[in-house]
């Protein structure tokens, strides 16, 4: 009998799939021990069948203690001949088990294949073309280079006789405390290439995070305990050669990072140095020329001269990095110039969607300050010159000028998230307008990732580091300011004020102004308007930030029904890069998605269209009727993002999914507005109630000094 230990804490949302795809096994002689500190709750999660089936035990263990600890105590409650180990976010393929028991042939340890995967299910590829199994022999080390003591099958007598165990006080690296002392008591491991064993991506690093993904203080420290207690015991030469390549490249590719801020050089340096004394000069031998200097100078130098090597280690590299882009010479000077010149403490730089526009909430409070107070300078990011009320400077984003200002600047007003290379000093305030009441699902709360150039930790990670340097953030509302908190990780300064760019919805919805407005526009004054504003589909682009849009909307349609008394204004997302052939739609459809502020827009129409763009939110503050053309809502919501609301029971307006239902209900627009006018209402107070017209003015007081 296989017994396979699973420790289940902090997976209850992935163990179903893994306890799928061990009941799904070809071999069915196994006991799968489940260990969670509350087998109550577990048992609430998991299905009946899994109760049901003796097969399946639940362990009780204390709370809070490590996968190794845990794994420890189903080590002691182990009923098998052979011990496997199962994550409880991974499964394995349905004939995995019985691949490697017929695979052993006598040896006491077993090893099959391993694939990362972001999926609940993979196909399982074809093995027919390989070989079923490769001897693994003084390279059998290579088979443990993820540190793992999954998907290997071995003897429980094995465990006995060496007293195998998994280090306890270590949440990372835990395994090699077991894998190591196994691997040197036996002579070759089979290898299984038709076992296949998914290990799922974790998609979530900062509030789930995997192993993998720990803070590197964690394991950094877990590191250097695994690392100096295995170096105590007299090694082969391969294990040798596993434990310090494991070591250097962590140095390599963390700690170097790490130790840019040169006070962590303070924090670490002894313990780093006691550990890498401990590197066989063999291996470091095999390691490039700079790696080979570091160690040396860390094994043998002082504190002192090795923060000295550091800062001259990072100037090169950022040096040559510099000097082979554009950009790069550009960041250079940025971080080894301007940010070493003084902070202008009255020097405010406003952003809208990334210099695309003079817009949103940063126009607003700018506008504000204008007339409130006058002890400061502005400067403005576009990217297309533009004269703009006030006089300010305005630069082009990631221009030399811009990253001399970005530097510089006591205040930053943005509404999306500022460059990666953005580095917040010490002393400067960073205000966050956002862009829009939330729909679709933000950040922490997104499950999956289907924009180019990224996946959902590397987003989530990203994404992370950006909202820590944010010091305010404004809210439109209390549903808003309560997912911001959770989604964006965020524990400064909440503005709860509403939007600013909300209050001319307030201040200026009159006649006179409206029609300024469709002059400026240059669009007919004699008849009605409606704006169609649809959002970007993450997994429709051309290439990373530059999305498409498949018009669905039949606009010729529309043309012939309603032209005699409607136009409609087109209104694109600003990430959108898709170009709309308009042609014999001229006089009826008009392309606004570069007129700069979609307030006035609001102001000038008499309905809105849209899908899941947070448009609506702010629109409503208008009470004019919204129709929702949602033709893709099911993969919208199951595949892409998901809904913060239930659309169906929530929304001002219906739900639209073809051509004539649109048709349909601008033809009797009436009628929907007075059949939705009690939802309306209640969607006006939930989500509107904080837009007063003093949201600018609100803003300014509490962010800018007098």
């Amino acid at each position: 009998m296989i017994s396979i230990i699973i420790p289940a804490e902090k997976n209850e949302n992935y163990i179903d799939r893994a306890l799928e795809s061990v009941m799904e096994q070809t071999y069915a002689d196994f006991e799968a021990l489940i260990l969670h500190s509350d087998t109550d709750a577990l048992k609430r999660a998991v299905g009946q069948k899994f109760i049901e089936d003796a097969r399946f035990r639940f362990i009780e263990t204390p709370k809070d203690i490590t996968a190794g600890a845990a794994r420890n105590i189903g080590l002691e409650a182990v009923a098998g001949e052979y011990v496997y180990f199962l994550d409880s976010d991974d499964y394995i393929s349905s004939d995995a088990l019985q691949m490697l028991i017929e695979n052993m042939n006598g040896h006491p340890v077993v090893r099959g294949r391993m694939r990362r995967t972001e999926l609940d299910s993979s196909e399982i590829e074809s093995a027919a073309e390989q070989r079923r199994t490769t001897i693994f022999h003084r390279n059998r080390y290579n088979l443990v280079r993820n540190h793992s003591a999954l998907h290997f099958l071995i003897k429980k007598d094995l465990i006995d006789r060496l007293d195998l165990e998994f280090a306890e006080a270590e949440q990372t690296y835990s395994d090699l405390m077991f894998v190591i002392p196994m691997l040197e008591a036996v002579e070759v491991v089979p290898f299984v290439y038709e076992a296949l064993y998914f290990r799922r991506r974790r998609n979530d690093p900062i509030t789930h995070p995997s192993l993998r993904q720990m803070p590197i203080e964690q394991r950094m420290h877990d590191m250097f305990a695994i690392y100096n207690r295995l170096k105590q015991s007299r090694l082969s030469f391969e294990a040798e050669t596993l434990l310090d390549t494991l070591l250097l490249n962590f140095y390599r590719e963390h700690l170097i990072v790490k130790f840019k801020n040169k006070d962590e050089i303070d924090v670490h340096f002894e313990g780093l140095q006691e550990t890498i004394r401990k590197v066989n000069p063999s291996v470091l031998k095999t390691k490039d020329k700079v790696l080979q200097l570091d160690v040396r100078t860390i094994q043998s130098r002082s504190r002192r001269t090795f923060k000295r090597l550091s800062r001259v280690r990072d100037v090169i590299r950022d040096a040559k990095r510099g000097f082979t882009t554009r950009n790069g010479r550009k960041e250079f000077i940025y971080k080894y110039s301007y940010m070493k010149k003084p902070l202008m403490d009255d020097l405010v730089i406003f952003e809208s969607f990334q210099g695309k526009s003079y817009s949103d909430s940063p126009k607003y409070i700018y506008q504000h300050m204008l007339k409130s107070r006058s002890g400061y300078n502005h400067v403005w990011v576009l990217n297309k010159k533009q004269k703009l009320p006030g006089d300010p400077v305005t630069v082009k984003r990631f221009s030399l000028k811009y990253y001399y200002y970005i530097a510089r600047a006591k205040y930053i007003v943005s509404n999306v998230r500022m460059p990666n290379s953005y580095i917040k000093r010490e002393g400067q305030k960073y205000l966050q307008t956002w862009h829009g009441t939330p729909l679709k699902r933000l950040a922490g709360d997104m499950d999956d990732v289907h924009m180019p150039g990224t996946n959902a930790a590397k987003y989530k990670k990203n994404f992370s580091k950006e909202t820590d340097k944010w010091d305010y953030l404004i809210a439109p509302n209390a549903y808003s300011s309560a997912i911001f908190k959770r989604a964006f990780w965020f524990t400064n300064t909440m503005l709860e004020t509403g939007y600013p760019r909300n209050d001319i919805l307030m201040t200026d919805d009159n006649p006179v102004i409206i029609q300024d407005i469709k002059e400026k526009i240059g669009i007919p004054l004699d008849k009605k308007v409606i704006l169609y504003a649809p959002t970007w589909r993450d997994d429709e682009y051309y290439k990373v930030g530059k999305y498409k849009f498949s018009m669905q909307l039949d606009l010729e349609r529309l043309k012939e029904k309603f032209g005699d008394e409607y136009i409609i204004l087109l209104r694109m997302h600003y990430v959108v890069a898709s170009k709309m052939d308009l042609t014999g739609l001229e006089g009826f459809a008009y392309d606004v998605s570069k007129y700069d502020d979609v307030s006035e827009l609001y102001l000038a129409s008499d309905m809105l269209i849209t899908d899941y763009s947070s448009v609506f939110f702010d629109y409503a503050n208008l009470r004019r009727p919204v129709l929702f053309f949602t033709y893709d809502i099911e993969k919208y919501r199951e595949q892409l993002r998901g809904f913060y609301i239930d659309m169906e029971t929530e929304l001002p307006g219906p739900l639209l999914m073809t051509n004539d239902a649109v048709v349909d209900a601008i033809e009797n627009i009436g009628e929907i507005e007075e059949k939705y006018r009690e939802r309306y209402d209640a969607f006006y107070d939930r989500f509107c109630s904080w837009d007063d017209g003093r949201a600018s003015e609100k803003v300014v007081e509490a962010v800018f000094e007098e």
